[in-house]
């Protein structure tokens, strides 16, 4: 990003302004570092790329953290970004964001798929069964509130409505259910580029995210490839703030921030993300309500996803041992 531009915040934006150009302070560190982030949202990929939010334990933000990834992606980025709820009975994206008056859900779309797989099929004919997020700019494929409906979607069906989507969106954000022996869950992660582990500082959540990096890590020496381990590695790890009513005492809080740091290792990411009353609220998620210090977080966070994402394209290249399903 170049450091040459005006300075567009801070004092150094009212200085400028005030002597009408006459001086030209230099952006400060954290404008410059925002436009470092923002610059790296907007890299381009060499193929559709799939970041995946999950975790164990409802309860964690993995829901919130998607609509947050999401909105980051489709504001600042100019790639199509859709956010896919996989959870395999009945998740909550469809409460958290806008429904346009859409009914569709994801079951829908595998009945129509297809059709959809046509090679004529144009990204109005997907759209329908989507709900574009307006100002958030992104869109959102919701599962069925009809847990039966939603056992429909098994390897084959996550592999196949994959297909579609990536025909037509850069970004999927696969928003996970909290069953990891799920077969759309196992799905989701075979074709996953970039993991994302959203975390409270409560003894429950991380226990439950260290027993999924352990299974994990013990899948990938059973299966004889670095994989699923390198995924652990890499991960972005996002500290959420939680309810505010059970938070842990200071000094619990900070050992258990130490555990996940020690989980992170050296190659992963550590992020927090503040607590914001527009999150907190059970409802729709407008990215409009949510504060500065809450969009700079999810902009650290959507920056190391989108290292993470072009680092693993190259990698698996020169290792094809990373590579998933789709390669």
């Amino acid at each position: 990003m170049d450091q040459q531009l005006p300075a567009g915040d801070g004092w150094q934006r009212w200085a400028r302004t005030f002597t009408a150009g006459l001086w030209k302070p230099a952006a400060g560190r954290n404008e410059i570092e925002r436009r470092n982030d923002i610059s790296t949202i907007q890299r381009v990929f060499p193929r559709p790329m799939t970041v995946f939010v999950t975790q164990p334990l409802g309860g964690a933000g993995k829901t919130m953290v998607s609509v947050g990834i999401g909105s980051t992606f489709g504001i600042h980025s100019t790639l199509d970004t859709l956010v896919w709820d996989n959870n395999e009975t009945m998740g909550s994206l469809g409460i958290r964001t806008n429904s346009n008056g859409s009914r569709t859900t994801v079951c829908d779309l595998l009945e129509e798929l297809p059709s959809l797989q046509a090679e004529h099929t144009r990204k109005g004919d997907l759209s329908f069964y989507t709900r574009h997020q307006g100002n958030n700019r992104f869109a959102a494929l919701i599962s069925d509130e009809d847990p039966e409906r939603m056992k429909m979607i098994g390897n084959i069906e996550f592999n196949a409505i994959r297909t579609v989507v990536e025909r037509f969106y850069n970004v999927v954000v696969v928003d996970s259910g909290n069953n990891t022996r799920a077969a759309n869950w196992l799905a989701a992660l075979d074709e996953t580029d970039q993991l994302v582990i959203p975390v409270t500082l409560k003894q429950n959540s991380v226990a439950s995210m260290l027993r999924m990096i352990e299974q994990l890590e013990s899948m990938s020496d059973l299966d004889g490839t670095p994989r699923y381990e390198e995924l652990c590695r890499r991960a972005v790890i996002v500290i959420t703030p939680g309810s505010q009513r059970t938070q842990a005492d200071p000094k619990e809080r900070r050992r258990l921030r130490e555990l996940v740091a020690e989980a992170v290792g050296n190659r992963g990411h550590l992020l927090d993300i503040p607590f914001d009353p527009a999150l907190d609220t059970g409802a729709i998620i407008d990215w409009q309500l949510v504060s500065d210090d809450t969009r700079r977080a999810f902009e650290r966070v959507c920056a190391r996803i989108a290292e993470g994402l072009y680092l693993w394209a190259l990698d698996e290249k020169k290792n094809p041992a990373l590579k998933g399903t789709q390669g």
